[in-house]
């Protein structure tokens, strides 16, 4: 492509990015309705959405996450909630599941940006609210001793607060007692042994494939190998970055996906399923492994799935509009 036909897909990607609905990677009409109520400050709005699914993990753990970062600066009005004479166990359950998703949603707010470039104050902050969120999860696990949910969260507690290794492991097997095929407890447990997070590479992607190994056919877990793959590009990228190497930059990301990367993404993806309430995130981990391993024909499949509701991992990694740029050179249409 010349220099004209990089501006001109340049400025289809700009313009075509006008047009995405970021931060609502899910099909879910009543969510979406919910989302715009909290953030309007209506929040049984939210309650009434997780009441409907206090029976099905996956879209309780959906639906808790977005009503949570719609909540973002609302953590003392919910906590009030907890106040209200009416409130059965359940309900206090669903408030306090809420209350420490919130919370964490919150001090993922303070903390902002990578590690590296936040400030000791501010990383101050961001521990003293993520560790409020400790009790209420805490708390409605009592109250929903079946749930995983609860565990789920605690595994996102526990990465920030850098608990150790057993402690990490205790939150991630509670999930598992309770929902072994949790895709959130999955994608929870390979980011806690990610490199970033005090992990290897080796132990991340050692779990990525076994996970693949062993899932059912038909489950989006196969979906762990992409995300493995673009958390080990965004660290090692970051390095070269880090240490001045351009180059070995760029040639990290033109020769990665060799002839036997690429076999073991395609055959992880027919094996897998997106479908289910995750189906867009794992549409989106697939398009954008299987762009940058050169299966366009399978790339664009799934981003014409994506639509126009990316997911931030992994298109986030990728620089300004990553997302729109993919769908340019495809040719995919929204």
């Amino acid at each position: 492509m010349g220099l004209f036909g990089r501006r001109k897909a340049k400025a289809e990607a700009a313009a075509l990015a006008e047009h995405l609905v970021l931060d609502r990677c899910w099909d879910d009409i009543a969510l979406d309705m919910g989302v715009d109520a909290v953030a309007d400050g209506h929040r049984k709005a939210a309650l009434a959405l997780l009441r409907e699914c206090r029976d099905d993990h996956e879209t309780r753990t959906l639906r808790v996450r977005a009503l949570a970062t719609a909540a973002i600066g609302q953590s003392t009005e919910i906590r009030e909630l907890l106040t209200e004479d009416e409130l059965d166990r359940a309900d206090a359950a669903d408030v306090l599941l809420w209350l420490g998703s919130t919370l964490i949603a919150e001090a993922w707010e303070i903390r902002g940006g990578w590690a590296p470039t936040v400030g000791e104050e501010r990383l101050k902050l961001f521990s003293s609210r993520l560790r409020e969120a400790r009790d209420p999860l805490m708390a409605a696990a009592r109250l929903a001793p079946e749930d995983a949910t609860p565990w789920v969260e605690l595994q996102r507690y526990a990465r920030g607060m850098r608990l150790e290794r057993p402690q990490r492991d205790f939150v991630w097997l509670e999930a598992m007692q309770r929902c072994p095929t949790s895709y959130p407890a999955h994608a929870g447990r390979l980011q806690s042994l990610a490199l970033k997070w005090g992990g290897s590479h080796e132990e991340m992607f050692s779990f990525a494939r076994d996970t693949v190994a062993k899932s059912a056919p038909g489950s989006p877990l196969a979906a762990m190998l992409p995300t493995a793959h673009a958390e080990y590009l965004l660290k090692e990228g970051d390095r070269f970055i880090a240490e001045g190497s351009a180059w070995a930059y760029v040639k990290l990301n033109a020769r990665y996906f060799t002839t036997g990367l690429r076999a073991e993404l395609v055959e992880a993806d027919a094996k897998g399923s997106a479908s289910g309430v995750w189906a867009k995130e794992v549409h989106n981990l697939f398009g954008w492994a299987m762009l940058e391993s050169g299966e366009l024909d399978r790339s664009r499949w799934h981003l014409a799935r994506v639509g126009n509701r990316p997911s931030a991992l992994p298109w986030s990694y990728s620089g300004e509009h990553a997302y729109a740029r993919a769908l340019v050179r495809l040719g995919v249409s929204i």
